[in-house]
Order: structure tokens, then sequence, then C-alpha cells
């Protein structure tokens, strides 16, 4: 199976799982917040460049997978740790275009740039790759009361520029 159809699948069924899940963490007397709260907060967080602030997001068994260091899943507040660090460092900078709400679930729709902020507070853009200055990530955030459980991310294949980034960076894991 290709990684796009996978993909749709993972999120189908994630979504549907979410729908019919009978009991809400209220009803098991536990804290329960908006997901896509958590995942605004998140990118907000990474985005200023405080790991720790977004750490704190996170179950301590919390999974982050396919992207960065997580192509093997990241599990664990550890190793998720090193993949913030990771996004912080290559001073990846993200904007919510769109969110979608299902139970535990939210979905939503980043366009990342690679860059640096100015002393004007303008980000100034950087290629990522030849011809590559943004790329358009679909992230799947599944909350477990207050916390991030899991995120899983997905580039947009059907955007050019993405599509040449991901085509991009699977050359160079290739290469290494």
């Amino acid at each position: 199976m290709n990684k796009p159809a996978f993909l749709v699948i993972l999120l189908s069924s994630t979504l549907a799982f979410a729908a019919c899940a009978p009991a809400s963490a209220a009803e098991h007397g536990q804290a329960s917040m908006d997901p896509a709260a958590l995942a605004e907060q998140d990118v907000a967080a990474q985005s200023r460049g405080e790991v720790a602030a977004a750490l704190a997001l996170y179950s301590d068994d919390a999974i982050v997978q396919y992207g960065g260091l997580c192509w093997t899943p990241c599990v664990g507040k550890a190793a998720v740790q090193k993949e913030l660090e990771r996004r912080v460092a290559g001073q990846n900078h993200a904007t919510i275009t769109a969110k979608y709400v299902s139970g535990t679930v939210a979905v939503i729709k980043t366009e990342v740039r690679l860059g640096s902020i100015d002393n004007s507070g303008a980000l100034r853009s950087i290629e990522w790759s030849p011809g590559v200055d943004r790329i358009i990530v679909w992230n799947i955030y599944e909350a477990r009361g207050d916390k991030i459980a899991a995120v899983t991310l997905a580039g947009e294949r059907t955007d050019p520029q993405t599509a040449r980034f991901i085509q991009w960076s699977q050359s160079q894991a290739l290469a290494k």
C-alpha cells in the first residue's frame, strides 16, 4: 500500500473511531481539553521557540510519528523533546490554515516555513530545498484528558512545494 493511501485510511479510521467513542474523559473523572486548543498551543509554542512550553502539553507516554526524527515513532517525553528541539533549532514557523475536530481528535492543517524572525518581527524565509520555502502539513492530534497523547504528521503531496520537499528529503535519506 502506498503512503498517501495509508495516511488517508489512517486519518479516516482515526476520525471514525473518535466519533464513535462512547465515553468522554469527563465521564471518567479526567479533565478534558479541546484537542484543537492543545494543538494551537503546541504550534504556537514551537513557533516561538519555546520547547519547554510545548513539551508540557504532552503526556508522559506521548507518541509523535512520521516526520523529522520520528519516522520511526518517537515514544515518551524524552523522545518527543528531541524532535521539538530539532524543530525549534530549524526555526520552523507554522501557521494554522484549517482545523477539524471530532471528539478527542483534532486535524490541523499548517503551512510551515523555515526561517528566522528579523529585528522588525518579520519572518525571513529560507529555502529548505530547491524551490521550497514552505510545506503544507496535516497534523492529527489525539488528546487524552488535558494532554496531547499522539501526533501523526502527513505532508500534503498534492501541493507542488510539499511534494518537491518530500522527494528531496527522501533522496537525502537514501544518500546517507
